[in-house]
């Protein structure tokens, strides 16, 4: 080798040296939260960034080896065995200084502390990350649902925390009779009850994210009572949750006290226009006869006046006399 290679290789050396010592790693500060059997991201990256797929990238929780990367490949040998095909990192991530982990299928003894390390030489440089590992309840409703009769109602239960259950059986149930069964990622109708045939549906969509609430349509009396929503395969220790029902009939009822009310107006309307005539017809008889009196008033002084001048006696009973004759 040539002084120049030399002199070359000494610069190059220093310069990576000086890198690597200016390194930081850095790993996730806030603890991860993660369910059952789903997989979760641990992150941890270099800064500033640096090519680490022929480098040495190790994962532990305590002294078991998560993975180990060294030379541009994995050492499944080193492995341990909890983790084998669970455990990955991203190629196209390590180029660009990437560390994080992918974890998959997790289980409740994934829980715990893990140490993310970055190897080159003599230099180690390393973080750490919390995770915890829990399982989803299946959550009902602790108040009961009302609704009307004729009415669609929505029963709500859900995962908590949210976890997807779109690959597993829902069932929802009321007094032991089977109201709607999601199975093989679609709606079971075999063993529903006909009288729920083409009223219920689960929102297809909210699935993947725990939500399992039933929609019920038409309701009617006989639909009142304790409903269940349960996910028997979940591996939890909460795999059902109840929702009581209650149908009003007031809405039936508002309509008849309504049809009530408008006959009793009816009739009410009835007599006050015959109270209405027989008053009017009264006040019509008093008026024409005060005219009467008051025109025969009027002839009586006509008749007085004309006698008086004339010197004749007027009598009102000899007149009507001669007018009547």
């Amino acid at each position: 080798m040539t002084l120049k290679a030399l002199i070359l290789l000494s610069v190059w050396f220093c310069v990576f040296i000086t890198e690597v010592t200016e390194l930081q790693i850095i790993c996730s500060s806030e603890p991860v939260q993660a369910v059952y059997s789903e997989r979760v991201l641990l992150q941890c990256y270099l800064k500033p960034p640096l090519d680490a797929k022929s480098q040495t990238v190790k994962w532990t929780r305590g002294n078991d080896i998560v993975i180990l990367r060294q030379d541009g490949k994995d050492n499944a040998g080193a492995q341990r065995e909890h983790f084998e095909e669970r455990a990955a990192l991203s190629q196209e991530a390590l180029s660009k200084g990437n560390l994080s982990l992918m974890l998959s299928s997790l289980k409740l003894t994934d829980t715990g502390r893990y140490k993310c390390s970055f190897i080159t030489d003599n230099v180690e440089k390393s973080c750490y990350v919390n995770l915890t590992v829990g399982e989803s309840d299946v959550i009902g409703s602790d108040q009961p649902v009302k609704a009307n009769v004729g009415e669609d109602v929505i029963l709500p239960c859900h995962l908590e925390p949210p976890f997807n259950v779109s690959t597993l059986t829902v069932e929802w149930t009321c007094n032991k009779t089977y109201v709607h069964v999601y199975r093989s990622m679609k709606h079971d109708p075999n063993q529903q009850d006909r009288r729920f045939v083409n009223r219920t549906s689960l929102f297809c969509d909210e699935i993947g994210k725990g939500n399992i609430s039933l929609l019920l349509k038409n309701v009617c009396k006989e639909d009142e009572g304790l409903y269940i929503c349960h996910v028997p395969k979940l591996h939890s220790q909460v795999r059902k949750g109840n929702i009581t029902l209650k149908v009003d009939a007031a809405k039936h009822d508002t309509k008849q006290q309504f049809n009530g009310s408008s006959n009793n107006n009816t009739a009410k309307n009835t007599i006050g226009v015959i109270v209405g005539v027989i008053v009017g017809g009264i006040v019509i008889a008093v008026i024409a006869r005060y005219w009467q009196n008051q025109r025969d008033s009027q002839v009586h002084n006509g008749y007085k006046e004309v006698f008086s001048k004339t010197g004749a006696t007027f009598s009102p009973k000899r007149e009507r006399g001669k007018r009547g004759t």
